[in-house]
């Protein structure tokens, strides 16, 4: 009898038992133009980093320019390939064009990245607008719907590259949507975004010294003409730009989920109630400044880890250590005939039976021992 209900018994004893959320991926740029890997468990309310890949060394000219990003980072979580952008200007002002932008892409092919490539010739501000690069060009960013959408630093202006190719991918125009936001606003600071499925844009910006939180339909956005206003909330009691910095925007993608990590206080929030008719408010996930250097911008979640390399670190072997190995080996070789030439008689005993032949220790035996 007990037989019959066990299966049903340990069916009802694993559905009593609390289910545990999986770890949530949110990849980063810091500031110091590494890729950041930032697990959030939400349920154990923690938050660990590992630093990746440093994309300075695969950017063309890096670090012979003035006033040089590297932001917009974006992850497509249908095929892991991950995008950002290289930025800098002609001159040692921030607010000087000409300004240009390269799209990068780090691809992933059968598993693991390729090495960081441009997608395209740069863009300048003889075609996007002139703005400023003082925390990169295009510096907010996401993947949506086969394109590389990113927001123009200090202007209203959403900026899309799509993408083509196969095995080797390129941009295959660049759309300009002027006054996206349809509102009197005409310049947007710090911040960053990212497009849900439902086809909906959730980002900050600070206006007027205060960060804000705001949404806007991808239809909308797009609509240069007569497109609908963006529906946005003063966040800054909850989170003052005065002591925290400036919101970076993290999540859905795998994901329903929506995370906030604040520039200078370096705190994770977990945002709730992002799509209700008041504003959202946050909860801290993790300890106070968890997060090692400031974030220029965040992805949308995956559900898995990514593949991003670790940075490589070099072993230095002293050369009197290489002697002492070296003089350690020979001594080796000499008592076990490590590398000795086995006879040519052991050779052919070997082919002919499948038995160990008992090497000899001592001397190495150079020649046959056949009559000849």
């Amino acid at each position: 009898m007990i037989r019959r209900w066990l299966p049903t018994l340990l069916v009802l004893l694993f559905a009593a038992l609390p289910l545990r959320a999986a770890n949530e991926y949110i990849y980063g740029i810091g500031t110091d133009w590494k890729i950041y890997e930032i697990t959030v468990d939400k349920t154990a309310n923690t938050v660990t980093t590992s630093a990746k890949l440093n994309l300075s060394g695969f950017v063309s000219g890096f670090g012979t320019r003035n006033n040089e990003y590297i932001n917009g980072l974006a992850i497509d979580p249908a095929t892991g390939n991950i995008f950002f952008n290289y930025s800098y200007n002609s001159s040692a002002s921030a607010t000087t064009g000409p300004l240009t932008v390269v799209p990068y892409i780090y691809q992933k092919v059968n598993g693991s990245y390729t090495i960081p490539y441009a997608l395209g010739s740069a863009v300048t501000s003889a075609t996007l607008p002139l703005t400023t690069v003082g925390s990169g060009y295009l510096p907010r960013s996401t993947y949506y719907n086969g394109s590389y959408w990113l927001g123009v630093q200090n202007s209203d202006t959403l900026v899309e590259f799509p993408i083509g190719g196969s095995s080797t991918k390129s941009y295959t125009a660049v759309n300009q949507y002027s006054n996206f936001d349809h509102s009197a606003t005409t310049s947007l600071g710090g911040g960053d975004f990212v497009i849900g499925t439902n086809n909906v844009i959730y980002g900050s910006t600070v206006l007027t010294s205060a960060n804000t939180f705001f949404r806007q339909q991808i239809s909308n956005a797009t609509n240069v003409s007569s497109g609908a206003s963006w529906t946005n909330f003063n966040v800054d009691a909850s989170i003052p730009f005065a002591s925290q910095g400036s919101i970076q925007v993290a999540g859905l993608g795998q994901s329903t989920n929506l995370y906030v990590i604040t520039s200078t206080g370096k705190n994770v929030y977990f945002v709730n109630n992002f799509n209700g008719s008041s504003a959202p408010t946050f909860t801290q996930v993790g300890t106070s400044g968890v997060i090692p250097v400031t974030m220029t911008d965040l992805s949308i979640i995956v559900n898995a880890p990514l593949p991003v390399p670790e940075p490589t670190t070099l072993f230095v072997i002293p050369v009197a250590t290489l002697g002492v190995l070296a003089e350690s080996l020979r001594r080796h070789r000499k008592r076990f005939g490590i590398g000795c030439e086995i006879p040519v008689e052991d050779r052919i005993r070997r082919r002919l039976q499948p038995v160990p032949v008992h090497r000899p220790r001592g001397r190495c035996r150079l020649a046959s021992t056949f009559a000849g």
